[in-house]
């Protein structure tokens, strides 16, 4: 499956090679068997194992049999690691970032990125993301949610804007703008904090 470049950072040949290095890049601590990998980043087995086998014969990543699956993981020892690795990180990081940033604050019952990082996520052409919009679906601390976007925006290097619609809101749809964002680009943060 042939998929063009990612507009988050279109340096990589496809999309799927740029979520699969993200995959690996940003779990260095829990490297993944590729069958499982397939599945994570919704690309064919196949293609996962030729995607490997280029990025390994590059010195990008390593892997190693444990058992009869062969696990993935990146090569720290890379000249290139420290640069690509920051580079996966400002441009595929916001999710898991955000996810691990929210998983101890009360209140929230779902968060989702939205705006032009969802959209260039999703695959969607244009500028690159100025900012980071957040969506918070529950009843947070105001204060506590402003003190972790400013936190995850100095580590990301970019500015976080929280937005936050109550459940009952969020679930009947009761404005244009909740209608708006449920028809627009999501990356839901549950799916990072699963991964993370």
């Amino acid at each position: 499956m042939r998929t063009n470049a990612p507009p988050l950072l279109p340096i990589f040949r496809s999309r799927g090679q740029g979520l699969l290095l993200a995959r690996v890049f940003l779990h260095p601590e829990a490297p993944i068997p590729l069958a499982g990998l397939a599945r994570e980043i919704g690309l064919d087995a196949a293609t996962v194992l030729r995607e490997v086998n280029r990025l390994e014969q590059a010195g990008l990543v390593v892997s190693e049999r444990i058992g009869r699956a062969r696990v993935v993981r990146p090569d720290e020892r890379s000249p290139f690691y420290p640069e690509l690795s920051a580079l996966i990180f400002k441009a595929f990081g916001p999710s898991t970032v955000l996810a691990r940033m929210l998983r101890g604050l009360p209140g929230v019952e779902a968060a989702y990125i939205f705006g032009s990082w969802a959209s260039r996520y999703h695959g969607e052409a244009g500028p690159a993301p100025a900012d980071i919009d957040l969506l918070v679906v529950g009843r947070p601390d105001r204060r506590a949610l402003g003190r972790v976007c400013r936190e995850a925006g100095r580590e990301l290097g970019l500015e976080v804007n929280p937005t936050v619609v109550t459940k009952e809101g969020w679930d009947s749809g009761d404005t244009r703008f909740v209608r708006s964002l449920k028809q627009a680009p999501l990356v839901a943060l549950d799916e990072a904090h699963d991964r993370g």
